[in-house]
């Protein structure tokens, strides 16, 4: 099997003038993409995309954490997972690096709740964004019997990534790999087995804008740190994907 990205947003602007490039550049290398939904809008151009490269782009559909101001769209966005049946519900999740307000913190944790409700009722996995707020996303997760976890651009402890580990969650690892001490602490300290390969694109490499082909540079550095091959490494965060965005 060929590496997959379980995390992009190639419906961001960012690919306006060369998403079909850049997508028939992945299609050559990967075996799948993920592209993650971030608000009502942003759900329709995932759902474009999966119809237009159904055997290469699978939607996920969520609200995510720092669209505070389409927060106003959560019972639209809920609506639009039942009717359209996605993957995963994500990306969805806390951000307290973005948002400091006690208040708006306070609805974000509302509107994540209603999410993880939603996905359990569905019996759907669910895509979590996390930043700076890991353990609190991490104690939440533990009240809700959830279908599959991705902890996507994970940067919290390495304790507590062995923590969510432990629980059968996935720990997504980006691009930052390839220069965040904190990506390499947590890598090294998990298995191989608890590992999805992302990009974040058009994130996280860099400074440059990212894209999905560029898991394959990931998949070297963990194969690096783990003393493993990059094969061996393909081959697990593969299977891992395919468990949670193909076989539900």
């Amino acid at each position: 099997m060929k590496p997959v990205d379980a995390h992009c947003h190639i419906d961001f602007d960012q690919y306006s003038e060369d998403r079909e490039e850049v997508i028939q550049r992945s299609r050559e290398r990967l075996e799948f993409i993920v592209n993650a939904g971030s608000c009502l809008e942003n759900n329709r151009k995932a759902l474009q995309l999966q119809e237009e490269y159904p055997d290469f782009v699978i939607a996920n559909l969520g609200l995510h954490p720092t669209y505070t101001d389409k927060f106003d769209q959560l019972e639209e966005v809920k609506e639009q997972i039942r009717e359209e049946d996605p993957a995963a519900v994500g990306e969805i999740g806390l951000d307290h690096h973005h948002v400091d307000s006690p208040e708006m913190r306070d609805r974000q944790e509302e509107v994540f709740r209603q999410m993880l409700s939603l996905a359990e009722e569905l019996d759907k996995p669910v895509v979590v964004h996390s930043r700076d707020a890991e353990e609190k996303c991490v104690d939440i997760l533990s009240e809700y019997d959830l279908e599959g976890v991705m902890l996507h651009c994970f940067n919290g402890s390495p304790e507590l990534a062995g923590k969510a580990a432990d629980r059968g969650y996935f720990i997504g690892v980006t691009t930052q790999v390839l220069y965040s001490n904190r990506v390499k602490e947590i890598v090294e300290s998990l298995s191989i087995e608890d590992m999805l390969l992302e990009t974040d694109s058009p994130f996280l490499y860099r400074g440059e804008r990212n894209e999905p082909l560029n898991v394959i540079e990931s998949a070297e550095k963990i194969g690096e740190l783990k003393e493993a091959d990059k094969a061996q490494v393909v081959e697990k965060t593969s299977a891992n994907a395919v468990e949670l965005f193909r076989d539900g």
